[in-house]
């Protein structure tokens, strides 16, 4: 899956695994990119410490009960000796606040990041979810339900391991929709047609989409997970070219529905439009980014 996510990209992905013996017990992910354009066949380097499609939590996972403080700084070691004197930093992306004293130290830069989003699921439907909204989106948000619900010309379809959609075609919705959230300060890789390929495949990734006639107006991916499934990637046409606004609201009421239908506690919705996410229930997690320069690696 991180391979495919990097199929056709300037940037290459890299993984540090850490094991016990044979046995695997945590891995840290993370994109290696040029920090700027130069004629040199070896540009500066830095380690960008986040993955595709992925806005919730740090990129790692490290081995429950152990030192993480100095298992990153083996990994930085590692990738160090891996990239040799390129390496000119490492950029933890997406900090909680809980994990910053595992990466901040001495000459380490701390910034504001944009945060993510979560939301304890207490019910057993999304009727219930909608009860508990303010009265105006709860109005709202039932009109549009009900308005897409009506529409005789919109398709909506929606489950696992959707063989009838077209990985290209997400890929290029999915482009256009992202490189409207990129800047220079948080760059966001393109999506390639065979990380979708991938996950189209997957039992354990649902997708919703949203179709007028043969066009693809939206669709919606859920990382799926028994207690805690990740809202992934969004994308959607905009009004000016035949899209609707509704169908992004429409998504929540699908997808807190899949999520409570299957007895999930809590549901990930990532970075980005703050503010609708709070009118719908979900609460802001703080996040900073971190970057450490080379000298105080490891």
């Amino acid at each position: 899956m991180i391979r495919s996510s990097f199929a056709a990209s300037w940037a290459r992905p890299l993984l540090g695994v850490f094991r016990d013996g044979d046995r695997v017990t945590g891995a840290i992910g993370a994109v290696c990119r040029g920090l700027w354009p130069t004629r040199s066949s070896r540009p500066p380097l830095f380690l960008d410490v986040r993955l595709p499609a992925h806005s919730n939590a740090p990129t790692w996972c490290l081995p429950e009960g152990a030192d993480g403080r100095e298992l990153i700084r083996s990994f930085e070691r590692a990738v160090a000796a891996e990239l040799g004197w390129g390496l000119a930093g490492v950029v933890y992306r997406m900090v909680t606040e809980p994990a910053l004293p595992l990466v901040v130290r001495r000459g380490a830069i701390v910034r504001q990041s944009p945060g993510s989003t979560e939301m304890d699921l207490g019910w057993s439907s999304a009727d219930g979810w909608i009860s508990t909204l303010s009265r105006n989106r709860r109005s709202t948000l039932r009109r549009q339900i009900k308005r897409i619900a009506q529409d005789g010309e919109l398709r909506v379809r929606e489950g696992s391991a959707r063989r009838d959609l077209d990985p290209a075609e997400l890929a290029a919705l999915d482009e256009r929709h992202a490189s409207r959230l990129s800047s220079s300060f948080d760059p966001r890789l393109p999506l390639s047609p065979a990380y979708f390929a991938a996950l189209l495949g997957r039992e354990d990734v649902w997708t919703l989409s949203y179709h007028h006639g043969e066009k693809l107006l939206a669709f919606a991916m859920v990382y799926d997970h028994p207690v805690a499934p990740m809202y992934g990637p969004w994308a959607a046409l905009p009004p000016e070219q035949g899209g609707r606004k509704d169908l992004y609201f429409d998504s929540y009421a699908r997808i807190v529905a899949h999520a409570t239908a299957s007895g999930a506690k809590r549901l990930f919705a990532g970075r980005g439009f703050v503010d609708v996410k709070r009118s719908l229930g979900f609460e802001y997690v703080p996040m900073k980014v971190v970057a450490v320069p080379r000298w105080a690696i490891g």
